[in-house]
């Protein structure tokens, strides 16, 4: 088996200085950048669909570590002091709702928004609604040393998502914003074995699968961060948006 030491390579969505904003559905006057620094963000869960619970923890910190980075004007309640003010059933069904059907059902978003109020103004919840892999060949980057070889291509595999984000008024239980952002992030290694895409393997005549002569994919979390990043830039009070 070849080594697989490849590079990550976070990317912009779609290229650089495009924006990841696909389809902003709601953005309530009221939510405002004054009202977000003075209520604060309560983050109440990131799931994927069709996952299961184990999988949530780096897609939430990921949120959280963009957040904290890029909105220091917002004062951020991180998921674990979140889940310590819910009960089992309500945290678990809460999410559960959410990542089934998209928004979170009425009654459990009710429950919970009873004891996350005294935490923060607004709750967030995010939903990777997809998760795809790509394969390309291209020509390696020539100020990248880690990346050259004799062929002077790269092979990458990529991650494309689509999140949507939500903020609820805990008060409320107003949905105030409702967005869907792209992330991408890739991996990539220097392409050092002559061609042979499909070739069979030695002693069965069968083809390899087409991601065994490309680098692993990138975590997920990795290709959420540039979506989540556009999120915090859109967000009342972040830079104009171009």
């Amino acid at each position: 088996m070849r080594p697989r030491k490849a590079l990550l390579l976070a990317l912009a969505a779609l290229g650089a200085g495009c924006a990841h904003v696909s389809d902003v559905r709601e953005n309530d006057p009221g939510f405002t950048a004054e009202a977000l620094k003075s209520g604060g963000l309560v983050v109440m869960g990131v799931v994927q669909v069709n996952e299961i619970p184990q999988v949530r923890p780096p897609l939430i910190a990921a949120l959280e570590k963009v957040l904290t980075a890029t909105r220091k004007d917002i004062p951020l309640v991180p998921a674990t002091k979140a889940a310590a003010a819910l009960d089992d059933s309500t945290a678990r069904f809460l999410l559960l709702s959410f990542q089934m059907q998209g928004a979170p059902d009425p009654a459990w978003l009710n429950q919970a928004a009873d004891r996350l109020a005294a935490l923060g103004r607004y709750g967030v919840l995010a939903r990777v609604e997809s998760d795809k892999l790509r394969y390309a060949g291209r020509d390696a980057p020539p100020n990248d040393p880690g990346l050259q070889s004799p062929s002077g291509r790269i092979r990458v595999t990529g991650r494309d998502v689509r999140v949507l984000v939500q903020i609820y008024e805990l008060k409320t239980r107003a949905k105030v914003f409702d967005a869907k952002y792209i992330g991408v992030a890739e991996t990539a290694e220097p392409d050092t074995i002559p061609p042979a895409l499909g070739r069979p393997n030695a002693g069965t005549g069968q083809a390899q699968p087409i991601e065994q002569e490309f680098p692993r994919p990138p975590p997920l979390a990795s290709a959420l961060e540039p979506a989540f990043l556009e999120f915090a830039r859109s967000l009342p009070g972040g830079p104009p948006q171009h």
